[in-house]
């Protein structure tokens, strides 16, 4: 009797490990991430917080966690320029938030050939492959989100 209790306590045991370990590959899209070239993310009950910048994600999409980018170098802004991006997707239909950020400062002279205000913010407002695209600058970061178009830009704005 004493060595069936001895079996069961162990497969019990190897049990709780398989499904511990099993359940560490699923997200639900909570958490943060940061490295130390000055990456930062976090998303929390539907808000995104992209080196510092807050945004709201709008109702039924959900992070594509494997198009993460933190702190990457990019030469959009001049040299010295990072890049923080994700996306967000519902269905067939995506949104990707990238911040821009000067490793030495701030980054300067935005500039584009559509001036708008979108939700309080001003910016440029593009279209590229039937997509809308709205750059704008806070404290000295560049926030360029690529949306299907102007009303999900808004969205996250708000």
């Amino acid at each position: 009797m004493k060595k069936i209790m001895i079996v069961l306590v162990a497969l019990i045991a190897i049990g709780v490990s398989i499904g511990a370990v099993s359940a560490e590959g699923f997200s639900f899209s909570f958490g943060s991430e940061s490295n130390s070239d000055g990456g930062d993310i976090s998303i929390d009950n539907g808000k995104l917080s992209l080196q510092g910048v807050d945004l709201k994600i709008p109702e039924g999409f959900q992070e594509n966690e494997s198009a993460r980018m933190l702190a990457n170098d990019t030469d959009a802004f001049g040299e010295g320029c990072k890049v923080s991006a994700t996306e967000f997707y519902n269905n067939d239909t995506n949104i990707i938030v990238k911040v821009f950020f000067a490793n030495d400062g701030k980054i300067e002279n935005l500039t584009g050939a559509n001036p708008i205000s979108l939700a309080g913010q001003d910016g440029f407002l593009s279209e590229k492959d039937g997509r809308a695209i709205f750059d704008y600058g806070v404290d000295g970061k560049v926030i360029e989100i690529n949306a299907p178009n102007q009303e999900t830009i808004e969205s996250l704005l708000k």
